[in-house]
């Protein structure tokens, strides 16, 4: 099976735990006529389903961790080329999209968007290249 990214063991974990949320309320349904074997398993299964949910969203948080390290080398590299060459920029609307393009960047890191994310990032690198 290939790697998951953060946002795959995200959408995971929102499935289990709507499914545990399922077997849940099977068992809260039914708890009465159930005999006792079954609903002790159907109750076992259920904090199985819920502690795999919990296991997904604890790999998404690490998924995103190790993405926030790259991202950060990533933004590292983009700042050492605007610290070297902003200033020398001849053409003001370079400039402003350069600076645009960091505004840009810094919402979609506090609004918490992956795709966003990787797409500024690209746009700001693509900017100082061009």
């Amino acid at each position: 099976m290939a790697q998951l990214t953060s946002q795959q063991a995200n959408e995971l974990a929102n499935n289990y735990l709507i499914m545990a949320k399922t077997v849940g309320d099977y068992w809260y349904q039914n708890f009465d006529s159930l005999p006792k074997p079954e609903s002790q398993k159907i109750q076992d299964l259920h904090l199985e389903v819920l502690k795999y949910a919990n296991d997904f969203f604890t790999l998404s948080a690490n998924l995103v961790m190790d993405d926030v390290q790259l991202s950060l080398s990533s933004i590292g590299e983009v700042t050492n080329q605007m610290k070297s060459t902003y200033n020398t920029l001849k053409d003001f609307g370079k400039a402003i999209n350069i600076a645009a393009a960091v505004v840009t960047l810094g919402e979609s890191i506090l609004n918490k968007n992956p795709k966003d994310f990787a797409s500024s990032l690209g746009t700001l690198f693509n900017t100082l290249q061009s």
